[in-house]
């Protein structure tokens, strides 16, 4: 499928930059929204009627003739734009289950865990000890199985950048959420270092233009 047109939802979360990155990587035009979530504005009319669930990122493809293909939750649309342009998700194989798995473990921990980390760390308007502390232990449980994985390979799924290394970079770059530091994990440092240095990164962490989490 070639879309004529993209419209890109998001703010500046490492969700959001998830989309953003790719949209980059492919060299996809694209009209970025922002949707400001200090605010509340993912819970607006106009965007719960395109995620029922308010929330971002959402990515609608628009094609000449046909219905509007919406797309939300970050990792739904990082494997729609990797199929549909064949590129950093391989298309079968052994290769590509790895890098799904490797993806699962980015989608329903890594981004998971830091969240609730950042909730106690910085959020929480009562604050918890064992909380913090619980949920910091589950990222650094993360953090270990990533360190040890890029011990021997340069990314995440293997020799080569994929969408796992798209989707799990915005949130090692928020380490600080759950006061942790990568000098701790020089594996996991270089490979940061590494994609930071991309421009198609670059580029998409500064979509949308202006946003910051305050």
């Amino acid at each position: 499928m070639t879309a004529t047109h993209r419209d890109f939802y998001g703010w500046a979360t490492p969700n959001s930059h998830r989309v953003s990155i790719l949209l980059e990587e492919l060299g996809l035009p694209y009209t970025a929204t922002g949707v400001n979530i200090r605010r509340k504005e993912q819970f607006a009319p106009a965007i719960l009627r395109l995620n029922p669930y308010g929330k971002i990122p959402i990515l609608v493809e628009h094609q000449d003739g046909q219905q509007p293909v919406v797309l939300f939750e970050s990792g739904a649309i990082l494997q729609h734009l990797a199929e549909t342009h064949g590129r950093f998700l391989p298309p079968a194989g052994p290769a590509r289950a790895e890098t799904l798995s490797w993806l699962m473990v980015v989608l329903t921990a890594l981004g998971p865990y830091t969240g609730q980390a950042h909730h106690w760390t910085e959020l929480a308007p009562e604050p918890s000890a064992p909380a913090r502390e619980h949920s910091i232990a589950l990222v650094r449980r993360v953090y270990a199985l990533l360190e040890a994985r890029l011990a021997g390979l340069p990314f995440l799924a293997g020799e080569a950048y994929s969408i796992v290394d798209i989707a799990a970079w915005p949130w090692i770059m928020r380490h600080g959420w759950a006061d942790l530091s990568l000098d701790d994990y020089p594996n996991l440092a270089r490979w940061s270092r590494l994609v930071g240095e991309r421009p198609a990164v670059q580029r998409g962490i500064a979509v949308p233009a202006g946003a910051r989490l305050e």
